[in-house]
């Protein structure tokens, strides 16, 4: 199982990173959520007709959420999974070419949105869960951009996200 407050900290670390750096203030940078409840995390299940992969709902348990997670792209808890952001992210899968979800191997109807930019196209997607093994984590920005094994490798390159975006910014002050 993931140590999720060891990643959380590495998460809180690179965005102070981010945070140092930005002297511009381009990106918001917040902090995660308190926790869900077992009960919350349970009712989003139920409201929503199926199970929550098993990693990010332990996330969900340890941060029910974060806004601002990587640069624009707020990560969604209880009550965005249950909220507009949902539905927002809903339609953004909605106009994926025909093509595309064929050669990413995606069913719109089975996708979780878990993830959304503020300001662009990008959002984030995981299937629906049909067995207790992770489920993979899908970048998309009108096309798959990369696809992540599972909700913690995910999250662990979301850390690395930050650490280059903080070292392009000090570079760029540098420079």
């Amino acid at each position: 199982m993931i140590d999720w407050r060891s990643e959380i900290q590495r998460m809180t670390e690179a965005k102070a990173q981010v945070r140092t750096a930005d002297v511009e203030s381009l990106w918001r940078c917040e902090t995660p959520r308190p926790p869900a409840s077992p009960e919350r995390v349970e009712e989003v299940a139920r409201r929503l007709g199926h199970r929550i992969d098993p990693e990010y709902a332990s996330f969900l348990l340890q941060a029910d959420g974060w806004p601002a997670l990587m640069q624009d792209v707020d990560l969604f808890g209880t009550s965005e999974l249950l909220g507009s952001p949902m539905t927002m992210a809903r339609e953004l899968v909605k106009t994926l070419e025909p093509d595309e979800l064929a050669g990413s191997r995606l069913d719109p109807e089975s996708l979780l949105p878990i993830a959304l930019s503020t300001t662009t196209v990008d959002f984030f997607v995981m299937p629906v869960p049909q067995t207790n093994d992770p489920a993979p984590v899908i970048w998309i920005a009108g096309a798959e951009v990369e696809r992540y094994s599972s909700f913690g490798e995910f999250f662990r390159a979301m850390i690395q996200e930050n650490l280059s975006e903080a070292d392009d910014l000090r570079s760029q002050q540098d420079g």
